[in-house]
């Protein structure tokens, strides 16, 4: 964007101020003095308006950031309950997993149990068919001799 120059003259930082004192008469020096206890005190008014500002935006900067640290706090304890509740239900389904687990390692030693006492009963078995057949072929032969 192309700035725009002004084609008037510079006008003085006292504006008319300077104009109107001279035309009382006074001497140069009263002038100038008087012109820069006016500039002085619009530099005071300036900087008491920027202090004021500033404390101002203080202010409400302090204000926004006790409102963010208690939204912050806030937040915090919400998450902390959910942790702690999603920590008691996992907790909770772990005992309830182990309880199931036990039953079942009960129920496998009662298989393993059940499956040794079929082992004997079958070896047993086996080796009482054997003695019969064994008894059985010597009568066999000892009656037909």
């Amino acid at each position: 964007m192309p700035e725009t120059i002004s084609t008037e003259p510079p006008r003085h930082q006292s504006g008319g101020l300077a104009v109107a004192l001279a035309k009382l008469n006074l001497d140069a020096l009263t002038v100038s003095d008087a012109v820069a206890d006016v500039a002085s005190m619009a530099g005071e008014n300036v900087t008491t308006a920027l202090r004021a500002d500033f404390k101002e935006l203080r202010a409400d900067v302090n204000g926004r950031l006790a409102e963010t640290d208690a939204r912050v706090t806030e937040l915090r304890a919400d998450m902390n309950a959910r942790i702690d509740t999603l920590t008691s239900e996992t907790n909770a389904r772990f005992t309830e997993t182990n309880a199931r687990i036990d039953i079942l390692a009960g129920a496998v030693q009662s298989l393993q149990r059940e499956i040794t006492g079929l082992r004997w009963m079958i070896g047993s078995g086996f080796t009482l068919l054997g003695v019969i057949l064994a008894i059985a072929t010597f009568v066999l032969r000892g009656s037909g001799s």
